[in-house]
């Protein structure tokens, strides 16, 4: 693997994983909704979210499967990674202050289309899965030598 760029598929093997850990803070979720324009109270009125089913704020689900694109372009495959799909189902809530571990795992690679499938989930520090997916990337291409 070149220093400057992520596995290539070539490199990249089935049932490779990577993990990222996040604990969901209260800047992380007010920033998320401004960003995306999602001004759901639920996530960001504590006294709305009180009076909710859950009882208290819940995160954006898209905030949580965003941190997918965390490990797909800074661990594996890396720098120069492209996102071409990304098929997400949300089990359980994410609260303000849980700790979610997201991780990846390889399931595919196809070395003439230039692409890696990859199973997605994360799991909150109460062992819960909260959610669970797959996406396909292109993966980077080996850089040509200088």
């Amino acid at each position: 693997m070149d220093a400057h760029i992520g596995k290539t598929v070539a490199e990249i093997r089935v049932g490779e994983e990577a993990y990222f850990a996040k604990t969901m803070t209260e800047t992380d979720m007010m920033l998320f909704a401004g960003i995306t324009g999602d001004l759901n109270q639920l996530p960001i009125n504590g006294e709305f979210a009180r009076g909710s089913r859950y009882g208290q704020r819940v995160a954006h689900g898209m905030l949580t499967a965003s941190f997918v694109t965390n490990i797909l372009g800074m661990k594996l495959p890396g720098f120069g990674t492209l996102l071409r799909s990304f098929k997400v189902r949300f089990t359980a809530p994410v609260f303000l202050d849980d700790t979610v571990e997201i991780g990846v795992r390889v399931s595919a690679t196809d070395l003439a289309g230039n692409t890696a499938t990859f199973e997605t989930w994360a799991v909150n520090q109460r062992g819960e899965t909260v959610m669970r997916g797959s996406c396909v990337v292109t993966p980077p291409t080996a850089l040509a030598p200088a």
